[in-house]
């Protein structure tokens, strides 16, 4: 089947903005070999959304060709050389050739440049995964009916057994349901049920739950179903699920944010929100101890201190805010939450998981107090105070000085330094 002319139209956009491709892939047609554009491309390029990565799939040469013809190009890395993959320094595509893997965390790889497409293709995760597009000819090479799948919405495994030898893949699916909005095969998810996650790395895990936090409009389709298969506790465990998650993270999922970390860090927190809580604690600054609920939560997902920190943080403060605050306790909640986080994200927070008005007075309170981006910068800094004391005294007395300008609302230097000192 030959592609339409749009898609083909699209294709070679993408090749012409690609340095060197292009000329890499007549080189390969001049060595009587095929390339095939293979995985997420294809799938994307019939979902019209933006390609991230080309990855092409060479027949007919071999490795030793194929390198050659890169060559001309510029230094070529061989990291992947072992598993037939091949990049050009500079240029952020990935070359291969049609490869089997076998089972287990070190997997013994053979490649053929003459394999058949079906028997290469089966190696792929998911049927919307496994096919290939001729960049000679334009033709679409689908052995499993990926496309088909992809227009029925339905996420199928071209081989379940093959399938099942990589737990990472449960993981995977999750977040390409809740990406591309499709139902999972029955037959697949009784697989997923019964798959053992336990081995596979926090790192890799995360990487996935990110893929569907950043890219996806309604995650929660793929939370669901983790649900459905009774994997839910085992990946975020302790985390309540219900209909207040489902909505909030889909609430999420679709508002603006800085950056990505911004968004990610949110939607960890409105996950975490939905751990047990306690409902006594007072509005003061919290300490390590208060804390630990989120952070233990979130040590089972990540490594990465400064996010760990900041769910915790986040959804702590946002679980104790009142409704009415002093402008004092205003400022203070800024240092307390610094150096981060903001009140401008709290007040997100608040806006996704509790409700508009807390959140938009929250914010313009902040704002009429120059606290809404970071805390009120020190009148007073251990320079101003040297010449009446050092070491610890000094810091003391830099703090007391914060304090009271915090507390008493002093913009003068020279009036604060007068009261500090007790003049």
């Amino acid at each position: 089947m030959k592609v339409s002319n749009a898609i083909s139209f699209r294709v070679s956009k993408i090749i012409q903005n690609k340095r060197f491709v292009k000329d890499i892939l007549n080189s390969i047609v001049k060595s009587s070999g095929r390339a095939l554009l293979v995985g997420g491309a294809v799938r994307d390029l019939f979902l019209d959304i933006p390609i991230q990565d080309l990855d092409f799939e060479v027949y007919g040469l071999t490795l030793e060709q194929l390198q050659t013809i890169l060559e001309q190009h510029g230094p070529v890395s061989l990291m992947g050389k072992s598993f037939g993959v091949l990049r050009v320094h500079g240029l952020d595509v990935d070359w291969s050739l049609p490869r089997t893997d076998s089972s287990g965390r070190h997997p013994v790889v053979a490649y053929d440049p003459n394999m058949r497409y079906e028997q290469a293709f089966i190696r792929r995760d998911l049927t919307i995964n496994a096919m290939g597009l001729d960049m000679q000819t334009f033709e679409l090479i689908d052995p499993f009916g990926g496309l088909q799948d992809l227009q029925r919405k339905i996420l199928r495994a071209p081989d379940l057994d093959f399938f099942g030898q990589d737990p990472l893949r449960l993981v995977r699916v999750m977040q390409f349901a809740g990406r591309f909005g499709m139902q999972i095969d029955e037959k697949l998810s009784q697989l997923c049920s019964v798959m053992d996650i336990s081995q596979v790395s926090h790192e890799r895990i995360e990487q996935e739950f990110a893929k569907l936090f950043l890219q996806a409009r309604k995650p929660a389709i793929g939370l669901q179903w983790l649900m459905s298969i009774g994997k839910f506790q085992e990946l975020l465990p302790g985390v309540v699920a219900d209909q207040l998650l489902w909505s909030k993270i889909n609430f999420a999922a679709n508002l603006t944010f800085h950056d990505d970390q911004e968004k990610l860090m949110m939607m960890w927190a409105i996950v975490a929100s939905c751990l047990p809580q306690k409902n006594d604690q007072k509005f003061e600054q919290l300490h390590h101890k208060d804390l630990v609920p989120k952070i233990n939560f979130m040590q089972s997902i990540t490594r990465h201190d400064e996010l760990i920190t900041q769910v915790a943080k986040l959804v702590s403060y946002g679980q104790i805010i009142p409704e009415k605050l002093t402008n004092v306790q205003v400022k203070w909640f800024a240092v307390w939450l610094a150096p981060e986080l903001s009140i401008r994200q709290v007040s997100q927070f608040l806006l996704i998981r509790y409700d508009v008005q807390r959140a938009t007075d929250c914010a313009e309170q902040a704002a009429r107090c120059g606290v809404l981006d970071a805390p009120l910068v020190a009148l007073l800094t251990g320079k101003d105070l040297l010449d009446v004391a050092q070491g610890v005294e000094l810091g003391k007395l830099v703090k007391r000085a914060y304090k009271m300008q915090i507390d008493q609302g002093l913009t003068d230097r020279l009036v604060l330094k007068k009261l500090v000192l007790g003049d």
